[in-house]
C-alpha cells in the first residue's frame, strides 16, 4: 500500500496531462478549422447547367373546349429547376408560348401544332453505337460542349453522375469509399470488376492491388458515366434495354439572372459565392453570349503615362480589382481613356467589353451595355458549402493532422505503430529505441568521463580553472545544429560512415552533457567541512587519503546530481546528432521521417518516447547511485 501510494502523486499529474490534451487540440486544432470554413479554395464547388426534360414526350392534356385554338397541354418535368427559369434551345431563348405550373413547364400548342411539338423540342444525333453491354459509343471525342448533350433511353433521360474516391491515389493506399455511389468503378479508361480487382465490404472498397499513384478513381452515381471522353465511350451502371439516343440540342430549363439595380445594369445569380474565374461560366442576352475576357491596353504601363487606348471602344474599366465610374475616375474619347493622372507603373489596368463580375460573394455582374433582353445562364459554378463540414466541429475533425491529436487518438495509433515493421527490420521502433538509448549511454559515459577529469584539475590546479573554465563555458553556446554538419565532414574525412556509427551519437551527446557534470561535481569536490580538512592534517593524511576519503564522498552527490542533468542532455544530443547524420537506425531519425510525412499522431508518440526514455535514463542514474553510494538516502 505504501508502494502503491509513492506512485499516486505521478499517475494524478498524468491524469492532470491527459486530460489537459483534449482542451488543448481544440486549442490549436479549431483556429484551423475555421480558417478551412472561411476559406472559399477549400469549398465543394457544384455546377449548375440547364436540365433537359426528364421525358421527351412529356405528359400530354387534352383540354376540350369550344371554340378554342389551344385544346392541347404537354406538361414536361426537370430535375433541379431553377429559381427564375427560362426555356431555351439551341442557346437561344424559345418563341413559343409556355408557363409554369406545379414545378413543371406547361406549353400550350395548336391542334395543328401537336403533332410537330416534339420536332420543335429536340434535334436527333444518330443512336449510340452499342460496344459492350453497358459500355456505348459517339463515334466522336465528347467535347467540352457536353451542355448541350443529352441520352436518351427510349423517351426517357439518363442521368449522368460520377463520384470521386474519398481519397487520392498515393500507389499505396488500397481502400477507399465513394459517397453515395454504389454503379460501377473506373479506374482512369478502365472498368474494375467486382471480386476480381475489388472486394465490397460496408460500403468500403477494398482493391487487391493498390491504384497507382495519380490515377483517377471514380465511380457511377447515376445512370451513366463518361468512360474515356477521348474515345467518345459512356459506360451505363445497368445495361439499357431499349435504344439509346443523344440530341444535337433540345430544350433546356435555364436560369434567368435576377435584377439587382436595371440602372446601372446589375444583375445577380440564383446561387450565392459564385467561382470568380469559371472558364465554364456562360451567360447570355437574348441569343447573343457575352464574354467575361479581360482586354488590356495597348500601352505599357510605366508611371509616365495616363492615356490608354484598347481594341474596343465600349466596355468597363477596373484598375487593380476596383471598378472605375466614367467622369470621375476617368474620361473616355472613342477607344482612348484617359486617367486624372499618371497611373502607378504595373498598374492592372483592364476592360471587360460585355460583362464585369463585380461580387462574387453576391454573385452579381455589371452589363458594360444597357439591353432589354433576358439575361440567362446555361452553366456556371459556385461554392456551394466547406468540403471540411457545415459546423466547425465537422471541420475540425475533418483535419487531416491535429497539431494536439486528442490523448485517446494518440493511444489507439501506438499498436499500429509499433507493429507497422518486423523487429528483423532496422526501421522497427523497439530497435530504434534500443539504438539511441545505446548512443545516449555511450555519450553520458564519455561526457561522464571528460567531466570528472576537468573537475578534479580544475580542484587541483585552481589556475587551470581560471584558464580553462571560461571556454568551457563558451563551448555551450555554440548552436549544436551547426556544430553537427562540421563534425560530420571531419568524421567523413577519416573514412567513417557517419549514417550508421554510434560515434557522432557519443560525440555530440557528451559535448553537451559535460558541462553540467564539471560544474556539479567541482561543487561537490569542495563542499567540504575546512574542519573535517584540518583534522585530515592533523593526522597527516596524503593528498590521495583526503581526496578518496573525504573530497570523493562529499562529491558523490553533486556528481550524480549532475550525471542526472546530463543525461538528458546526451539524449537530446543524441537524437540531434542521429537527424544529421541521417542516421536511420535511432529515433532522431524516425522523428524527422514522422514529421516531414505529416503524421502528427506519430510524432507525438515519438515525443512520448523519447520523454520515457529520459525518465528511464535518470532512473538509471538513481539505481546506480543506490549501488555505488548506498550511504546516500535518495
Amino acid at each position: 500500500m505504501r508502494k502503491l501510494s509513492n506512485f499516486l502523486p505521478v499517475l494524478i499529474v498524468l491524469a492532470i496531462i491527459i486530460a489537459l490534451g483534449y482542451p488543448l487540440a481544440l486549442i490549436f486544432g479549431l483556429p484551423l478549422a475555421k480558417r478551412d470554413m472561411n476559406d472559399l479554395r477549400k469549398w465543394q464547388k457544384e455546377t449548375i447547367s440547364s436540365p433537359a426534360p426528364n421525358n421527351i414526350f412529356g405528359e400530354s392534356e387534352f383540354i376540350p373546349s369550344p371554340g378554342s385554338d389551344i385544346p392541347y397541354v404537354y406538361k414536361y418535368s426537370f430535375d433541379n429547376p431553377a429559381k427564375t427559369p427560362i426555356l431555351v434551345k439551341n442557346n437561344k431563348p424559345v418563341d413559343f408560348d409556355y408557363g409554369f405550373k406545379d414545378g413543371q413547364i406547361v406549353i400550350s400548342v395548336d391542334k395543328k401544332d401537336k403533332d410537330n411539338l416534339v420536332d420543335s423540342l429536340v434535334t436527333w444525333s444518330k443512336e449510340l453505337t452499342k460496344v459492350s453491354d453497358n459500355i456505348y459509343s459517339f463515334d466522336e471525342k465528347i467535347s467540352e460542349q457536353a451542355y448541350q448533350r443529352a441520352i436518351y433511353i427510349a423517351n426517357k433521360l439518363a442521368k449522368e453522375g460520377v463520384v470521386l474516391a474519398d481519397k487520392p491515389t498515393d500507389g499505396a493506399r488500397a481502400e477507399f469509399s465513394f459517397k453515395d455511389a454504389t454503379g460501377p468503378i473506373l479506374l482512369d479508361n478502365q472498368i474494375l470488376v467486382e471480386g476480381q480487382d475489388y472486394q465490397i465490404n460496408d460500403g468500403q472498397v477494398s482493391f487487391k492491388q493498390a491504384p497507382g499513384f495519380g490515377t483517377k478513381l471514380r465511380r457511377i452515381s447515376a445512370d451513366y458515366g463518361v468512360l474515356d471522353a477521348a474515345k467518345g465511350l459512356i459506360v451505363f451502371s445497368n445495361t439499357p434495354t431499349d435504344s439509346v439516343r443523344a440530341t444535337k440540342s433540345v430544350i433546356r430549363l435555364a436560369e434567368q439572372l435576377q435584377v439587382v439595380d436595371p440602372q446601372k445594369q446589375i444583375y445577380a445569380f440564383n446561387q450565392p459565392k459564385i467561382v470568380e474565374f469559371d472558364k465554364n461560366r456562360r451567360i447570355f442576352a437574348g441569343s447573343t453570349e457575352l464574354s467575361n475576357d479581360a482586354l488590356r491596353p495597348k500601352e505599357r504601363i510605366d508611371g509616365k503615362t495616363a492615356e490608354f487606348s484598347f481594341k474596343k471602344d465600349s466596355g468597363i474599366i477596373v484598375l487593380d480589382g476596383v471598378l472605375q465610374t466614367q467622369g470621375k475616375d476617368y474620361q473616355r474619347q472613342g477607344n482612348k481613356i484617359i486617367f486624372p493622372k499618371n497611373l502607378v507603373r504595373n498598374a492592372k489596368l483592364r476592360l471587360y467589353p460585355d460583362y464585369y463580375l463585380i461580387n462574387p460573394e453576391q454573385s452579381q455582374i455589371m452589363l458594360a451595355n444597357k439591353t432589354t433582353e433576358p439575361i440567362w445562364t446555361n452553366k456556371y459554378s459556385y461554392f456551394s458549402q466547406p468540403a471540411c463540414g457545415t459546423t466547425v466541429m465537422e471541420c475540425f475533425f475533418a483535419l487531416p493532422q491535429h497539431p494536439v491529436p486528442f490523448p485517446h487518438w494518440i493511444v489507439k495509433r501506438i499498436r499500429p505503430f509499433f507493429a507497422k515493421f518486423p523487429f528483423s527490420d532496422q526501421r522497427n521502433i523497439i530497435r530504434a529505441i534500443i539504438y539511441s538509448t545505446l548512443g545516449t549511454l555511450s555519450a553520458l559515459a564519455l561526457g561522464g568521463l571528460i567531466g570528472i577529469i576537468l573537475a578534479i584539475l580544475f580542484v587541483l590546479f585552481r589556475p587551470l580553472e581560471r584558464a580553462l573554465l571560461p571556454w568551457t563555458i563558451a563551448s555551450q553556446t555554440i548552436p549544436i545544429i551547426a556544430l553537427v554538419p562540421v563534425l560530420l565532414l571531419v568524421l567523413g574525412n577519416f573514412g567513417i560512415t557517419i549514417q550508421t556509427s554510434l560515434l557522432p551519437t557519443a560525440i555530440i551527446g557528451a559535448y553537451i552533457c559535460f558541462f553540467p557534470i564539471v560544474v556539479s561535481t567541482v561543487k561537490g569536490l569542495r563542499a567540504v567541512d575546512p574542519l573535517t580538512l584540518d583534522l585530515m592534517k592533523s593526522y597527516a593524511a596524503s593528498p590521495l587519503e583526503v581526496f578518496m576519503k573525504v573530497r570523493f564522498p562529499a562529491a558523490v552527490p553533486f556528481f550524480f546530481t549532475g550525471i542526472k542533468l546530463g543525461a538528458a542532455a546526451a539524449l537530446l544530443g543524441a537524437l540531434v546528432a542521429e537527424t544529421e547524420s541521417n542516421n536511420s537506425r535511432g529515433l532522431g531519425f524516425q522523428i524527422l521521417g514522422q514529421v516531414q510525412s505529416g503524421n502528427v499522431a506519430d510524432v507525438w508518440i515519438l515525443l512520448i518516447i523519447s520523454g520515457l526514455l529520459g525518465i528511464g535514463l535518470v532512473a538509471f542514474v538513481n539505481l546506480l547511485q543506490r549501488i555505488f553510494a548506498p550511504w546516500e538516502q535518495l
